[in-house]
């Protein structure tokens, strides 16, 4: 049996042929998907079914760590100290020390956040803007969101968005994501020719591209929960 702490999200889906569960990495909720006719008693017996898989997955989700004076954040992965300075005036600024946040301590996760957030745009705004010119396919606009599910999608209008989170990943990483989601300008599908271009703009080909993802399996979940 669950703890009745352990939050349940149910959704009905017309597509779904049998029930999926999956972990919701920043709230620790389970996901429920169900076939849209199925008794709900019969699909509540299976998850009590897999209680075991639930209670050890919600335990191997990385710790949160508060963005809070003595605490790390990953920028770029790196590990970056963050030093509160209550005395200061100057909002966030990053040096060779780490991250200073300025003003009173309540203040202090809503700035980096804010903070975090405004180095992204600006760092990934350039990386696509690099790839782009290298790949000659340019993109109609850039969007940065909070999502949880993808790092980057791609429309056939040619709207590109990226989860400012890529910020926190090496730059290889952040670069990866950029080239796949270009990459559907020209194949909008994940097709042999797709792939094949998508290699000829990582370094080390197929190998780096396969090391971008497994880091990102490996560590996505880390990130999604932080700041």
């Amino acid at each position: 049996m669950l703890p009745p702490t352990v939050p349940l999200i149910w959704k009905r889906s017309t597509r779904a042929r049998r029930i999926t569960l999956r972990i919701e990495p920043v709230r620790g909720e389970v996901i429920i998907t169900v076939p849209e006719r199925m008794d709900r008693g019969r699909a509540l017996a299976f998850v009590h079914q897999q209680t075991e898989w639930i209670t050890s997955a919600l335990a191997a989700l990385p710790e949160k760590q508060p963005l809070a004076d003595g605490s790390k954040v990953m920028i770029e992965g790196r590990n970056i100290p963050i030093l509160h300075e209550p005395m200061a005036r100057r909002g966030c600024w990053l040096d060779a020390e780490g991250l200073h946040v300025s003003g009173e301590a309540s203040h202090t996760e809503r700035r980096i956040r804010d903070f975090l957030q405004a180095i992204a745009k600006e760092r990934l705004t350039q990386t696509l803007q690099t790839h782009s010119t290298k790949m000659n396919l340019q993109p109609a606009r850039l969007d940065l969101r909070d999502v949880r599910t993808r790092w980057g999608s791609c429309t056939r209008q040619g709207r590109i968005m990226l989860s400012w989170r890529l910020l926190m990943a090496p730059p290889e990483i952040r670069d990866y994501v950029v080239i796949h989601e270009l990459a559907h300008l020209k194949h909008f599908n994940h097709s042999p020719a797709f792939w094949a271009l998508v290699d000829s703009f990582i370094p080390q080909g197929r190998k780096g591209r396969l090391a971008a993802e497994l880091w990102l399996r490996e560590n996505g979940t880390a990130l999604l929960r932080a700041a």
